[in-house]
């Protein structure tokens, strides 16, 4: 009797937390720019938006005083979603990197008073006269550049995407600034793949490596045809190949391929990502669940100084934030309210997309073993 009487009253208790805690809780919706027309059919945008989802769920079983709701808009529409977002009294708005025409998110910020927190990296978005705020604004090229520079390339030859024109070029142009030297060949892999793969082989050739700035499956199956025809190059790619498909695509040929994004120190093992692996597995790459949960955390942070989710307040105070504090350490904001964060080198290897650390040469020799008994 006694324990019924005691597992009534922990029941009653936990309801009228539950109860509690859903009025008191203030709604705030976040407004999504989701392109689901997305002409790469790359999975790394929508990974990127599904870890802010997550990182707001986390966000949410942490905290009584507010609750977090995604407000899904058409990225194809950038004017029209920012619209829509405004008239729904939406806090903020998170854009991912497939957006068309992203470089008209600062006139139209600045026409609505709503900040838009842009996953898009890249230096035609640093700007300091809008309402864009960036967790991850570098590319991540140069420092990739420098890393092929010290390891002794000479010459390297792109293959490229024939989407993403201006993102493509600024990687290469990034690239190239770290590098100190331009691509001797560029291929633009589009079309009838296999004919593009048959040229693998010639545009190769006399190369000391190959940069990839391609989509996750493109990259995967470049990077196959590339070791089987070419094992000896080095294979560099940009961070827009990062996702657990390349990993899965690619297999064996995967292994040692480079890339450049930023990556907290301790994200393993970080509360979030422990929150995730355990309730979801472990597909989506730390470096893209990081974004994610910085790009709640800007929004969360300025919520709280603000002391309303009124977007025109957020705006205000994402405008003047010099430092954000995350569970990770205290980050600096440049004066385009962009995180100044380090940017690390990753190598793929049997456990994903992981810090680069040692020299991949004993990679490639099992690679260009296993290239040469096909």
């Amino acid at each position: 009797m006694k324990k019924r009487i005691v597992f009534s009253v922990i029941t009653g208790i936990i309801l009228f937390s539950i109860i509690t805690w859903s009025l008191t809780a203030a709604t705030v919706y976040v407004g999504f720019l989701f392109n689901d027309r997305d002409s790469m059919g790359t999975v790394v945008s929508r990974q990127a938006l599904q870890s802010v989802v997550l990182a707001m769920e986390y966000f949410n079983s942490r905290s009584s005083s507010r609750k977090y709701v995604p407000l899904l808009l058409d990225g194809s529409d950038i004017n029209g979603g920012i619209r829509l977002a405004a008239q729904k009294d939406a806090a903020a708005v998170i854009g991912g990197t497939d957006l068309q025409y992203p470089l008209l998110l600062p006139e139209i910020t600045n026409s609505h008073d709503i900040a838009v927190i842009s996953l898009e990296p890249g230096s035609l978005l640093a700007r300091g006269n809008d309402f864009v705020f960036r967790p991850r604004p570098e590319s991540g090229g140069r420092e990739l550049g420098l890393c092929a520079r010290e390891r002794g390339i000479s010459a390297y030859a792109a293959i490229v995407s024939g989407f993403e024109s201006s993102y493509v070029q600024e990687f290469i142009r990034d690239f190239e600034s770290g590098a100190g030297i331009p691509p001797k060949r560029t291929l633009v892999f589009s079309g009838d793949l296999n004919k593009i793969i048959e040229n693998f082989e010639r545009t190769g050739r006399g190369m000391d490596a190959v940069l990839l700035v391609l989509p996750d499956w493109l990259a995967a199956i470049a990077i196959r045809e590339l070791r089987l025809r070419t094992p000896h190059l080095e294979v560099f790619a940009s961070n827009r190949a990062v996702s657990h498909r390349t990993q899965r695509l690619a297999g064996v040929f995967g292994e040692g391929l480079l890339t450049a994004a930023s990556l907290p120190s301790g994200w393993n093992t970080h509360p979030f990502t422990v929150f995730v692996r355990e309730t979801y597995g472990d597909h989506i790459p730390p470096v893209t669940l990081s974004m994610g949960y910085d790009a709640v955390a800007m929004l969360d942070e300025a919520i709280s100084i603000a002391g309303s989710n009124n977007m025109k307040k957020v705006a205000s105070v994402l405008k003047q934030l010099q430092e954000l504090s995350l569970s990770h350490g205290k980050i600096a904001m440049d004066r385009n309210g962009d995180l100044l964060l380090p940017v690390s080198l990753l190598s793929l290897g049997e456990k994903g997309w992981t810090p680069f650390t040692h020299s991949s040469s004993a990679a490639l020799s099992r690679i260009a073993a296993h290239g040469a008994e096909q």
